[in-house]
């Protein structure tokens, strides 16, 4: 069934590709084309798409906000990180590690370039999904214990990194975090965590508690503030939001990375790191 599946997206990408030629639209038919060549690359790539946008079919009675909701999208993470792993935390990669992994050594640098790295920094990583940047970051940093609501990542978080000393995993509610003694980190990430939290009604309440737990001198990295679709609003929330809660805003929603399309959104709790 995957393997139809497949052939018949390339017959119709194939027909729609020849059409658009025939109209003159080339940059529109070189994207098919490209779309046509990855599908012959990847034909497993579909499956993935479809088994973690079905894992995201909502149900009518789906909560939008609260409690409820942050329990609804535990579970949707939970369905989607058994299907594909990598697809879930990030659908671009179309569940292929390569490409993830790609795109995860880019947004690293990224925090490098930003001075939030170094051997003497710890890091809560919000939303830790599967455990990327745990892996990624834990040899750049002194400590980096990640956060998760569902289970199925939280368990696949700690078996990629169980090779790191430095690494913890805790599975939270995802209401706030309370977990977190004051003052106890140098940079809170949080990597497309931030629309689910938007979503669920307790953004606000994680940036209040962002500026709790970092040090004088920390950051609040969140790459992906809304699924709004609307880069002007996200970045008006965003400032107001920082206003209100301690924080300085040193970049609103730049698109700094060139195998991803995330927006960038970095807030500075004033200080020096000690």
């Amino acid at each position: 069934m995957a393997g139809l599946a497949a052939d018949e997206a390339a017959e119709a990408i194939a027909t729609a590709s020849a059409r658009l030629a025939a109209t003159g639209a080339r940059a529109e038919t070189e994207r098919l084309r490209g779309a046509a060549r990855l599908l012959a690359e990847a034909p497993e790539a579909l499956d993935a798409v479809a088994a973690v946008l079905d894992a995201h079919e909502a149900p009518p009675s789906a909560p939008v906000s609260g409690d409820d909701a942050v329990a609804h999208w535990a579970a949707v993470f939970d369905r989607a990180g058994a299907r594909s792993p990598e697809a879930s935390v990030a659908l671009y990669s179309l569940g292929r590690p390569a490409l993830l992994d790609a795109v995860t050594d880019e947004i690293v640098a990224w925090l490098a370039a930003q001075g939030l790295l170094g051997a003497e920094r710890r890091v809560l990583d919000l939303g830790c999904g599967i455990g990327r940047f745990l892996v990624a970051l834990a040899p750049r940093v002194a400590l980096i214990v990640g956060t998760e609501v569902s289970a199925v990542m939280a368990r696949t978080a700690r078996a990629r990194s169980r090779d790191h000393r430095n690494v913890a995993v805790l599975r939270t509610g995802g209401r706030d975090l309370a977990p977190f003694r004051d003052e106890t980190f140098d940079l809170v990430l949080a990597v497309d965590t931030m629309p689910y939290l938007v979503a669920a009604g307790v953004a606000e309440r994680h940036v209040v508690e962002a500026f709790r737990v970092l040090r004088p001198g920390g950051s609040l990295v969140a790459l992906n503030w809304s699924y709004g679709g609307d880069i002007a609003t996200d970045r008006a929330a965003v400032a107001s939001l920082a206003e209100r809660s301690g924080l300085a805003v040193r970049v609103n929603g730049s698109h700094p990375f060139r195998g991803w399309d995330g927006a960038a959104f970095l807030l500075h709790r004033a200080g020096a790191f000690v």
